[in-house]
């Protein structure tokens, strides 16, 4: 195998009516959004002040009735069209205080042209804005313009390799091309339709499995900027989808499949340099484990190691394999790695019981006054252990709901990592799965909580019968009781929290969700983050589909 293969190289290169986008002659110092000519001031800050200019009447899509209807599962269908924007109805109440703009990122977009995808994590990044001021919301999608989704468009075929799909060789040769492309991480899907994240410095960037697939897009238009280069000689062709995003630092992992193991890295706002914290060698099977997310707590950077682990075999393949790009390697056991934030050094590496994750919530330390020993706690949405998961996200099982419960079991996973040189770590219920319907993903926590001891997490649960998490659900990891918000038939998305300025309780704040609705409708709600008690929505003209992780931004 290629001694760079996937380690070492680097990455590639308002109006209150719904409209499309126009292209109207533009002055040099202005730029086109919805229909409207934009000035540029010049200013000395990361974002450019803009004055609205009226310029000619933007084009008009279909009324609303035309584009709504009777649909039902609109989480599981592509989105109406590549751009909406327009001005929401509100019922209810929204906060004054609440100022700013929530982003949410995933995929939208899964038939073009003859194509059509079969999983969910190959669908073609949507982007979904929505700006809070005075008690109003506006609302604006699109899609991101990754080079797979424009080739894809282009040739109506599926040109990079996606997450469950590659493209289909002609023959031998084509076949030895394409190996060659991986290696050089040329055929790697660029489609940043996992996350998006506000840099310290005010970049705010979309993000997936690829390193190629970090794409800066532009908060307020939506439109695509462009790639987001790492300036370093680290390489590496992949890293988790979700790095820790602070205004202060960014810290990600670098999976290393020649060498089994992580690269820990650090990049300073206003760089795009990465610099190396240390490095954690795998202890158990071929392959690092996935790693999708991880935690950090005030001095610590936590590295999951799970048994379901990247398959080189998989990676070359021409066909799905049943687990995708990854394999299930039990025999190979699980371990949790606990690395110095400062020094890099390994401070405890310890075995712990079998688990499927993608997502971590938090972590901690925790020190008993009595012994003085530290513990780590992690919590994650845990799968107990249970691969399947990852083809029930497959549309056909998505989108054939029957009735029947199919949704597998899930619980907050809590590990405890002893500081003590135990070599052993525990892995136990956080709390009553019942509490949230045994269903259990897509969560969230007070920013201002994070790496420090916390006592509430906002996810997606599941009122079953359903084969998928469908309602939204506030933990309270002391009491060890959950609220739970449902809407029958609907589909709601990551549940995102933002504070109140200047709150002094830990859920003071409102939980905003973007929710795909059941009859061919969708809507924007709010939650309040004390009572979980709803306290305003918002029509959208049409339903969205079901969309991944966001960020808040607020206004300055």
């Amino acid at each position: 195998m290629a001694s760079h293969f996937l380690s070492s190289m680097k990455p590639c290169h308002p109006s209150d009516k719904a409209h499309v986008l126009s292209k109207p002659h533009l002055h040099k110092n202005s730029f086109s959004s919805f229909g409207v000519e934009w000035k540029r001031s010049d200013t000395p800050n990361l974002s450019a002040i803009l004055t609205k200019v009226a310029t000619k009447p933007p084009y008009v899509v279909s009324s609303i009735d035309e584009i709504t209807g009777n649909e039902g599962l609109v989480a599981w269908t592509s989105v109406k069209q590549e751009t909406w924007h327009g001005e929401l109805h509100v019922q209810g109440q929204i906060p004054d205080w609440l100022k700013g703009t929530y982003l949410r990122n995933g995929p939208g977009l899964w038939e073009i042209g003859d194509h059509k995808f079969c999983h969910l994590f190959d669908g073609y990044a949507t982007l979904v804005r929505l700006h809070f001021d005075g008690g109003r919301i506006t609302m604006s999608h699109r899609q991101i313009e990754s080079d797979a989704f424009k080739a894809t468009k282009k040739n109506n075929k599926v040109c990079y390799r996606e997450f469950s799909e590659t493209p289909k060789p002609q023959n031998f040769l084509s076949y030895i091309g394409d190996l060659a492309s991986l290696f050089s991480g040329a055929s790697l899907t660029d489609n940043a339709n996992t996350g998006v994240v506000k840099l310290g410095d005010g970049r705010v960037v979309c993000l997936t499995e690829t390193t190629k697939g970090s794409i800066i897009i532009d908060h307020e238009t939506l439109n695509t900027v462009g790639k987001f280069e790492f300036s370093d000689n680290l390489g590496s062709l992949i890293h988790s989808a979700h790095p820790i995003v602070t205004d202060n630092e960014f810290i990600t992992l670098l999976p290393d499949l020649i060498r089994p193991g992580y690269l820990v890295v650090r990049m300073e706002p206003w760089t795009n340099e990465r610099k190396v914290i240390g490095r954690v060698d795998c202890r158990g099977g071929p392959t690092p484990g996935w790693v999708h997310s991880f935690p950090v707590t005030k001095n610590y950077v936590i590295v999951p190691e799970m048994p379901l682990r990247y398959s080189a075999e998989n990676l070359l393949s021409a066909e799905p394999a049943p687990l995708f790009k990854f394999k299930w390697y039990p025999q190979s056991k699980a371990f949790m790695h606990v690395m110095c934030k400062t020094s890099g050094k390994i401070v405890e590496s310890v075995e712990v019981p079998l688990f499927v994750t993608f997502h971590f919530i938090n972590a901690y330390e925790e020190r008993d006054k009595n012994t003085g020993i530290t513990t780590i706690i992690v919590d994650c949405c845990e799968h107990n252990a249970d691969t399947s998961i990852l083809q029930k996200l497959s549309l056909q099982n998505l989108r054939s709901f029957s009735g029947e419960d199919a949704l597998p079991d899930a619980r907050i996973g809590r590990f405890r990592i002893p500081l003590t040189g135990s070599r052993l770590g525990s892995l136990e219920s956080a709390l009553d799965p019942n509490e949230h319907g045994k269903g259990m993903d897509m969560c969230s926590i007070n920013p201002s909580f994070l790496g420090k001891k916390y006592r509430y997490a906002y996810a997606c649960g599941a009122r079953r019968p359903c084969n998928f998490p469908n309602t939204l659900a506030k933990i309270d990891l002391i009491e060890k009781k959950a609220k739970n918000w449902h809407d029958e038939g609907c589909i709601p998305s990551e549940p995102l929290f933002v504070a109140r300025p200047g709150a002094t309780n830990e859920d003071d704040g409102v939980v905003i969700s973007i929710v795909s609705g059941k009859n061919g409708d969708g809507y924007a709600v709010l939650l309040d983050g004390a009572t979980f008690e709803e306290i305003a929505r918002a029509k959208f003209p049409y339903g969205l589909p079901y969309g991944l992780h966001g960020c808040w931004i607020p206004s300055t």
